[in-house]
């Protein structure tokens, strides 16, 4: 998992190469004026998704956990809060399902990220992690989820 500011993303373009297409639209500014909706990319590797959704104020203690693709989460507007888990301690709710690349499993929180629209978070596959939930107040948010196949 790395979290950092989006002005800092192009530093990790060495540890995911595909992540220079990330940074390549990002700087573009096309997501400021971008409908929501299914995107691809000229990188086979690398397509994205941008959506509207009110924040969980209930969090249900369930991970999402991939085993092909990363993700690159980027709010647009809004503010939420995403928590991460331990792999080793969470115990699986939902079977692996090959054509969402997601399993689901539930167990305590280890850290809790509190993100913003100047900030990027990004979760390798393997890694817990639980966003959309309410940062103190619910909150409707707009986001871009960069999916970045790694296997």
């Amino acid at each position: 998992m790395i979290i950092d500011q989006i002005s800092e993303m192009h530093r990790y373009i060495p540890l995911l190469p595909a992540l220079g297409k990330v940074v390549e639209i990002v700087e573009s500014g096309i997501l400021d004026s971008i409908a929501l909706g299914q995107y691809t990319t000229d990188d086979e590797r690398v397509r994205y998704n941008v959506f509207t959704y009110g924040t969980k104020q209930d969090f249900p203690g369930e991970y999402e956990i991939h085993r092909r693709e990363a993700d690159v989460q980027i709010l647009l507007q809004g503010s939420e809060k995403m928590d991460i888990a331990k792999r080793t301690a969470l115990t699986e709710t939902m079977a692996y399902d090959e054509k969402n690349d997601a399993l689901m499993a539930s167990g305590a929180s280890l850290v809790s990220y509190h993100a913003s629209d100047d900030t990027f978070a990004l979760f390798l596959p393997g890694e817990p992690h639980a966003p959309n939930l309410t940062d103190s107040t619910f909150c409707e948010v707009k986001k871009v989820v960069f999916k970045i196949l790694v296997d």
